[in-house]
């Protein structure tokens, strides 16, 4: 195993951006990958906070239709969470293309080739468009299960609270074998990027130093 040094990581992994050549161990990539994720992932956060909240009326006035005001700002607050789904997998795709190399060396060290990477784009492309798909989906059917909600009244019993959830659910779209296709193979890469690296030299070069 390579020795531990942060100077090194951070050579290796940012300053190795646009060089797949070479091996690089688990403790390499997976504190690399923990760096880059980390920081776009706060501001993934930040991000869906502010889109999700729904608008403040700082004017102070009561509103002439409080119920309806109510639903409003749910419909706003449903609007920025499909807002915010294509936030995030716009920054999770730059995350993954910023570790595109990085994980090809990981794969060499795996004795693999590097292209097998390209896997981490296109799967995280694959899953986020079929969240924000499901998010667009929801937010459109929302209106008329929130009319349905209203007009059925108070809930009487645990069939009417779960009757919302399982009409939410009922009114999205069906499987999505891409992104189906996508997690297993996210999951395979996965797999092989947790294992340890080849002992010996392999046809990528010499074990990391």
């Amino acid at each position: 195993m390579a020795e531990f040094s942060m100077e090194r990581i951070f050579r290796r992994g940012f300053g190795g951006t646009l060089d797949p050549r070479g091996r690089d161990d688990r403790m390499q990539f997976w504190i690399h990958f923990a760096l880059v994720f980390g920081v776009l992932f706060f501001v993934q956060m930040i991000a869906q906070m502010g889109l999700s909240f729904p608008p403040i009326d700082l004017s102070g006035a009561a509103p002439a239709d409080p119920r309806a005001a109510q639903l409003a700002a749910f419909q706003a607050m449903q609007e920025g969470m499909a807002t915010a789904a294509y936030v995030a997998l716009g920054l999770q795709t730059l995350a993954a293309l910023l570790l595109l190399t990085a994980t090809a060396r990981r794969l060499h060290d795996r004795g693999r080739s590097g292209w097998w990477s390209l896997i981490l784009p296109a799967a995280v492309i694959a899953t986020g468009l079929d969240q924000a798909r499901r998010m667009d989906a929801m937010v459109a059917q929302m209106p008329r299960l929130i009319e349905e909600m209203a007009k059925s009244g108070v809930p009487e019993g645990p069939g009417d609270i779960f009757a919302f959830p399982l009409k939410m659910q009922a009114s999205m779209p069906g499987p999505n074998w891409p992104a189906i296709v996508a997690g297993v193979a996210m999951l395979w890469l996965a797999i092989e990027l947790l294992r340890a690296g080849t002992a010996e030299d392999n046809r990528f070069g010499p074990p990391p130093a």
